[in-house]
């Protein structure tokens, strides 16, 4: 019987999971695949190569809610750049160790599947590096997954326009009594 995982394996795999981090955000500083020329043109706090590497992935995972407001992946992009705003200092150092690891091919593999850049993909390619992806069993993996997509479907869906495209009407509105 699978009962999930407990409090020592889940200690055990963030132990695991930041070391993982640490060193290949260190083998990406030191190949100089991390190097941190400040913010992209543009943007607050994404570099030039977090925004050549997300731009694919952001189009893959959101493309029908971008399509469904006539936006571009880069809508998509500036607004998960806008969500870093309100996100806690030590939560975007982690969100970029996770992307300077995503650079490193092999660290790329391991967590995606795939060597291959997502911008070197076609969509059907993004689409199953997605699908496979999300079915790893690798706990590390499904986490870096899901520390990618869930603040871009954040990001988005606090827009008042894209919320309005899911059928929810948006943000309630404060009702003084």
């Amino acid at each position: 019987m699978d009962q999930g995982i407990n409090r020592r394996g889940f200690l055990k795999l963030g132990a695991f999971g930041s070391a993982m981090l640490a060193t290949g955000s260190g083998l990406a500083l030191l190949s100089g695949c991390a190097s941190n020329d400040g913010p992209a043109t543009g943007y607050r706090y994404f570099r030039k190569q977090d925004i050549e590497l997300l731009t694919p992935l952001v189009g893959a995972v959101m493309g029908p809610a971008l399509a469904a407001v006539n936006a571009s992946a880069e809508d998509g992009m500036k607004a998960y750049d806008d969500l870093l705003e309100g996100a806690m200092p030590g939560t975007r150092a982690t969100l970029f160790q996770l992307l300077d690891l995503l650079q490193l091919g092999a660290a790329r593999w391991f967590l995606t599947g795939t060597w291959a850049s997502f911008a070197e993909q076609s969509d059907e390619q993004l689409q199953q590096t997605l699908a496979d992806w999300s079915a790893k069993e690798n706990s590390i993996a499904r986490m870096a997954l899901k520390g990618l997509t869930q603040p871009m479907h954040m990001a988005w869906y606090v827009k008042p326009e894209a919320a309005r495209s899911t059928g929810y009407p948006g943000p309630p509105k404060k009702i003084l009594a």
